[in-house]
């Protein structure tokens, strides 16, 4: 992955967690059951993402768009695996979860990259 890539990853996964930990202290109010939810919720989106750049960008090459291609969709098979796997145990595991903050944290997180790959893009072509 080039340098620009690589930090621009690291941006975005960095924003992540940060995201993910402002909506559990903002929760903390409410209830410890939301603030957990939403750390689960986050948690699990950010381990999906990380597993999607993981196995997309390592050994990367561009001038082999098939292979590229193969890699992104055996990606999403394995991230959508990964976030079922997850949610299951949630389910399993943890008493009652507050649906809303655990699906909110998870869908606000994991759009999160999109919107901020988007950006950075845009300040790209601008240069």
């Amino acid at each position: 992955m080039a340098q620009q890539s690589f930090t621009a990853a690291l941006q975005s996964l960095a924003l992540q967690v940060g995201v993910t930990l402002f909506a559990a202290a903002a929760m903390v109010p409410i209830s410890a059951a939301w603030a957990l939810a939403a750390l689960l919720g986050g948690g699990l989106a950010i381990a999906g993402n990380l597993l999607v750049v993981m196995l997309v960008f390592r050994n990367y090459r561009a001038a082999d768009p098939g292979t590229l291609t193969t890699r992104m969709m055996g990606a999403e098979l394995a991230r959508l695996a990964l976030v079922a796997a997850g949610f299951a145990l949630v389910f399993v595991s943890v008493e009652e979860p507050a649906m809303f903050s655990l699906l909110g944290s998870f869908l606000v997180v994991h759009l999160l990259p999109v919107w901020w790959m988007h950006r950075v893009s845009d300040q790209a072509m601008k240069r």
